[in-house]
């Protein structure tokens, strides 16, 4: 077996093991997702009394960046954590696999997990809602774009900081993405300040281009890429470098 074969080896028994780590919380997190789902569409929809169409596909599109914000943003960092906090990746460390392939097997199988909420969220939005769903190879890569970059910011927060302080910044991530930010409502309702600063988080660019490529609601340039390209890399390489980090 040459080296190649040797590391791809490896890298499969890394996502095997992260698998292994995460099958009782499996079950529990496509059920929350499911729910949140119907919470966020039906439960706002009671709220605001929405009736018209295009209040009621920011609730729908919004349930989907709200459910992979909260996999990747809020879930994922909290386990992360605890693993750490409970010397997993110090054990790991000490294997002989490379430290980009224990980010990328944990990466690869949270991806996986945020599938649930956006399948759940599509499938309410047309049938429910009767809204269009347009599959195609922008809208794939913008999905990919979206949990890559989320999930690496979520890694990040897990990686440097203590397990009180992610608490703390998952909850306010969350109550910001569920309540203040232009995501499950217009931008325009908010102040132009406000709409500046959440234009350059990951956020609300994410919501911008589920609502462009998957449902053809409105248009975005690149600047919506750029934006989470940079969120991604940035954060990537700070839980790298974490991760390599010797005591």
């Amino acid at each position: 077996m040459n080296n190649k074969q040797k590391n791809i080896s490896k890298f499969f028994g890394l996502i095997k093991w992260s698998l292994i780590r995460h099958k009782f919380y499996t079950p529990i997190f496509v059920l929350v997702q499911i729910i949140l789902s119907f919470a966020i569409i039906y439960g706002f929809l009671f709220i605001t009394n929405a009736n018209d169409k295009v209040t009621q596909s920011y609730l729908c599109t919004g349930a989907i960046a709200i459910n992979v914000i909260a996999v990747t943003c809020v879930l994922a960092p909290q386990i992360v954590s605890e693993a750490k906090q409970n010397g997993i990746y110090d054990y790991q460390k000490t294997l002989p696999v490379s430290r980009v392939g224990i980010l990328l097997s944990d990466l690869l199988i949270w991806g996986f997990l945020c599938l649930p909420g956006i399948l759940s969220s599509l499938l309410i939005s047309k049938f429910g809602f009767g809204l269009d769903i347009f599959l195609s190879l922008i809208a794939l890569v913008s999905i990919i774009l979206i949990i890559f970059a989320l999930l690496s910011l979520g890694f990040a927060i897990a990686y440097v900081f203590p397990s009180n302080i992610v608490s703390l910044m998952t909850q306010l991530i969350m109550l910001g993405g569920l309540m203040f930010s232009p995501i499950i409502f217009p931008v325009e309702r908010l102040p132009r300040w406000i709409t500046n600063f959440y234009q350059y988080l990951p956020f609300v660019p994410s919501s911008q281009l589920i609502r462009a490529n998957l449902f053809h609601l409105e248009q975005v340039g690149v600047q919506q890429f750029l934006v989470l390209g940079i969120w991604a890399i940035l954060s990537f390489i700070l839980s790298l470098l974490t991760l390599t980090r010797r005591k």
